[in-house]
């Protein structure tokens, strides 16, 4: 039987992971939270700091934005860091502190989606509901061969019921946990370990499957962002994004977008002059300031989920503020030692180490 054989490998080759230790519904959903579109050798660390930060739900729920920011800076896809912080103070006021075992309430919540919900349901509280992420998915279409009838378009829907019906009854969390395991182990995207798996008798992929067959991956869209590292008397401007967007709640340095689409028959010079011009109006129009461009610095790729971006900062100096900066608690000039204190994201990070340190005072005599 399919369940009994993958219940027996997982008992002896599941990974020895922290919130793995107990079936602390807190240690589960934030590591769910944390391992979305995340490998766990990346989270690892992660989580382990974050619960010496915030070692209960009512500390998570009572701490600052910027302490939670703080501690997942650069882990990335921070909107999952705000929707957690969200979730728990929602937990802490209409729930007492307890967090809802049923998928129905958790996908009430902030962040909540179908996996994730099923996840917490299952993992934390033994509830038969299904947890469908990448590698869950990919088992059963490979043991079950479901690509061959079932729409794209349905696919989701009847992978749930599927699953539904083959969780063993008293045993949703182990079961849940054994199919991610075998997903991350033994049945990965390409070239998988097919000798190892425990259920290879009960799986079409063996008798030949899907072998060959190509998925259509995501598509990822390309931009180009120049950024303005504006320094004024050893201190440089950084601001805090509001509202929602990929660095939302994160201090960055000025960004402009720039529309890579048509430019490639356009000279080196004559986009640089453009970009250049780009940033200093932003940087007037938005700031009130200024500036001299110095230079630039080395570009810099960052990925985020579905984005590659090209970074090309340049180092500017202020001329003169045309008006007073706006007083606001999201723009502050921040000299390089300081960085550390504030969330900035892994992309803003890698601009921060291209600063060149001050040239040394010259000695005085006396």
């Amino acid at each position: 039987m399919l369940q009994r054989s993958l219940l027996r490998w997982y008992a002896g080759h599941q990974r020895n992971l922290p919130w793995r230790k107990k079936r602390d519904p807190y240690w589960i959903m934030v590591s769910e939270f944390m391992l979305q579109q995340t490998r766990v050798e990346t989270v690892l660390p992660y989580f382990e700091r974050f619960l010496k930060l915030f070692p209960t739900l009512p500390s998570l729920a009572q701490a600052s934005l910027h302490k939670v920011l703080k501690a997942w800076a650069g882990l990335g896809y921070y909107a999952r860091a705000r929707h957690l912080h969200q979730a728990a103070k929602i937990i802490w006021r209409n729930f007492a502190g307890k967090i809802p075992s049923t998928k129905k309430k958790l996908l009430s919540l902030p962040g909540f989606g179908p996996y994730t919900a099923g996840a917490v349901a299952s993992l934390a509280f033994n509830r038969p509901e299904p947890a469908l992420d990448g590698n869950v998915r990919r088992v059963l279409l490979r043991v079950h061969g479901l690509w061959k009838s079932v729409p794209r378009n349905r696919l989701e829907k009847i992978l749930e019921k599927f699953i539904k019906k083959f969780i063993p009854a008293g045993r949703a969390s182990d079961f849940n946990q054994a199919l991610m395991e075998l997903g991350a182990l033994i049945c990965i995207p390409s070239q998988p370990r097919c000798p190892s798996c425990p259920v290879k008798n009960f799986c079409s992929y063996q008798r030949g499957g899907d072998k060959g067959k190509k998925r259509s991956g995501k598509k990822i869209r390309k931009e180009v962002w120049t950024v303005a590292l504006v320094e004024q008397e050893g201190r440089f401007l950084l601001h805090r994004q509001e509202g929602k967007g990929l660095l939302a709640g994160l201090w960055q340095f000025p960004i402009v977008r720039v529309n890579k689409k048509g430019d490639a028959g356009e000279l080196k010079k004559v986009k640089e002059l453009k970009e250049r011009k780009a940033l200093r109006r932003m940087l007037q129009e938005k700031f009130g300031l200024r500036i001299k461009i110095k230079g630039s610095l080395p570009p810099q790729d960052h990925s985020f989920t579905h984005i590659q971006v090209t970074m090309k900062p340049f180092l500017c100096s202020v001329v003169r503020l045309s008006s007073a900066l706006p007083v606001s608690k999201n723009v502050r000039w921040i000299k390089p030692v300081n960085f550390s204190r504030y969330p900035i994201s892994k992309a803003m990070s890698k601009i921060a180490a291209l600063i060149p340190d001050p040239p040394p005072r010259e000695a005085t005599s006396g």
